[in-house]
Formats: structure tokens, C-alpha cells, sequence
């Protein structure tokens, strides 16, 4: 069971673009490149690897977890390959691609409306099935192997390929990327760590929910017990119609395809990079064929008051250091 090859060490390309016509840069991993197709695999590679090393995942024993969607895809793989039946509960507006997935990998799917009770009914059914069935639950949202799997990969990687990184910026779902990834960069340096939520949102700049949201991955209604908030330099809330065209402009103008969580990313580091000289690191977490019956191939126009409107992007090249 090495995953070595199949997870991680994943490319970083320097975008350029224009801001109001005032050039500027902002380094982003592509995590598409993970064995699934996102950046929670590093997470699932990590918890499987660990867990089955110190005795708490025992030979077939079924995993049982909740999430809004990439995790899920990334334990079905990863589960199926080791040889773990695979449950997953999470919320039923997530997108069909995600859910086919998830079921192609041979997961079992338990679905979870609002009306249910949403994220949180999705938690505790998530703990109901694993009492029952002796199931082994990865606990993304309070599980520490979280964090841990990105201070030991994500954060050195960005080390080795942008050693002058000055911020890094990331969106918050378990809050597993910006907690792990930040500790490491801070330990190297003084390096800011910004988090990315939804407008609608905004609990980690202390605002009330607003309602739903299409950026899926993060703003699950509650701060997870992983996020350590005296790590956090400062959030920045992103509309949610701003995120989908700034990563529809990706596709539409570079040929990169990204995901939502990724345009939102994309427009926090450039907000975080109105300071000159700044280094802006961030994460593209998936690629936009997870979103293809979602509002990104369909994206709203953009007007003046969106940050997307006021961005040209020009090119991007990769970085060839790891």
C-alpha cells in the first residue's frame, strides 16, 4: 500500500494577470494531479497510510465518513484499493459528478437533504452507521492526521517550489489544507495564512449565515474543531457568483480548467496581493469536470461590482522546481 507516486508532488504554475491594468502574480498547485482528482487525496492517503500502520483501521474494516465531496471521492478510491467497503454521507445538492463518482469507486452513497438536516444531520449519521457497523470514521472535521498531511506534503512542496512565499491563501472546508499548510510555511518563515469562506457564509469573520451557496468544498455551515484560528492572518469572504466566473474565465481564456473553490482561491490571493511586493501562494483544489452540471458551465455575467470583472488574465507558466 504505497502511494507515494500517486499523491502529491503536484505541479505549481505562476499565473500572470492585470488587476485594474496593474500586473501581478499569484502561485497555485493543481491538485487535479492527485490520484482522484483533488486535494483531499492527500488527506485520505495520509489517514489510510497512518491508521493502518498504528492498528485503528483493521484489514477490511468498513470506513464511514462525511463529506461534501472531494474527500468522499478520495476515500472511495483509496478505500477500494485497500480493501475497505466505503460509506459515505453528505449533503444532496453536491453535484452528480461528485455522487457518480463516488459510487463508480464502489462507495455506498447516504444522501442528506436540508430539510434532514443538512451537514449536521449528515455528521450524525455518519456516527450512527459507524457504532452500528464498527466502522472506522476518518473525522476530517476534528481528526489532527487532517492538518498533519498537508504540514508533511502540501507545505513542503510550496517550500521547495516558491522558498520566498510570503502568503498563502486557501479556502476553508475541514480546514485541514490552511491549518497544515500554514504551520509549515510559518515554521520556515514569517508567511500570512489567509482563509477563503463565503460570503454567505462568514463565520470565521464572524458574520451570521446568509443562506446557501455554490462554492462547493467550503462554508459547511460550521467552524471544524481542526481550524486553529490564531493561525489565521485574515479571511476573505467571496461572493459566491464571483468565484463561479472567475473560474469559468480560467477555462474560457487560459484553457486551464478549475473548479469553484478554485476561482474563489484565486480571488482572495489576488485581493491578498494588493500589498506590493508580496509572493501569493495558493491551491487550484480540483479541475472543473467535477462541475460540469453545476452553475461553472453555465457562469453568471460578470458586472461591475465583482472582482472577476476587474482581472484580465494573461498567461501562466510552470514552475519547474520540486
Amino acid at each position: 500500500m504505497n502511494f507515494t507516486h500517486l499523491v502529491g508532488n503536484t505541479p505549481m504554475i505562476r499565473i500572470r494577470y492585470k488587476l485594474d491594468g496593474r500586473e501581478g502574480f499569484v502561485w497555485a498547485k493543481l491538485e487535479a494531479y492527485n490520484l482522484s482528482g483533488s486535494i483531499k487525496d492527500r488527506l485520505a492517503a495520509h489517514v489510510i497510510t497512518k491508521s493502518t500502520a498504528n492498528g485503528t483501521l483493521k484489514p477490511g474494516q468498513p470506513i464511514v465518513e462525511m463529506t461534501s465531496g472531494n474527500t468522499g471521492i478520495a476515500f472511495s478510491a483509496l478505500g477500494t484499493f485497500t480493501g475497505h467497503p466505503v460509506h459515505i454521507f453528505m449533503p444532496d445538492w453536491a453535484s452528480e459528478e461528485r455522487k457518480k463518482l463516488m459510487a463508480m469507486y464502489g462507495a455506498t452513497l447516504h444522501l442528506i437533504s436540508r430539510e434532514a438536516g443538512g451537514f449536521n444531520a449528515a455528521l450524525q449519521g455518519a456516527r450512527d452507521l459507524a457504532e452500528e457497523i464498527g466502522g472506522f470514521q476518518p473525522k476530517q472535521f476534528e481528526n489532527q492526521d487532517n492538518p498533519e498531511a498537508h504540514y508533511l506534503t502540501t507545505g513542503v512542496e510550496i517550500l521547495r517550489q516558491l522558498p520566498d512565499v510570503t502568503d498563502f491563501v486557501a479556502g476553508v472546508g475541514s480546514g485541514g489544507t490552511l491549518m497544515g499548510t500554514a504551520r509549515r510555511l510559518k515554521a520556515d518563515h514569517a508567511v500570512r495564512a489567509v482563509a477563503v469562506e463565503p460570503d454567505a457564509v462568514p463565520l470565521l469573520s464572524g458574520g451570521a449565515i446568509k443562506g446557501a451557496h455554490h462554492i462547493e468544498g467550503i462554508g459547511d455551515d460550521f467552524i471544524p474543531a481542526v481550524v486553529d484560528q490564531t493561525l489565521v492572518d485574515g479571511v476573505m469572504d467571496i461572493n459566491d457568483m464571483d468565484a463561479i466566473a472567475m473560474a469559468a474565465k480560467f477555462g474560457r481564456v487560459l484553457g486551464l480548467g478549475v473548479g469553484i473553490s478554485s476561482g474563489a482561491n484565486f480571488l482572495g490571493s489576488v485581493i491578498q496581493n494588493l500589498e506590493p511586493g508580496r509572493k501569493v501562494a495558493t491551491v487550484f483544489a480540483d479541475d472543473s469536470k467535477k462541475y460540469l452540471t453545476t452553475m461553472l458551465s453555465n457562469p453568471p455575467a460578470e458586472t461591475a461590482d465583482m472582482w472577476s470583472s476587474r482581472i484580465e488574465l494573461l498567461d501562466y507558466e510552470p514552475v519547474e522546481t520540486l
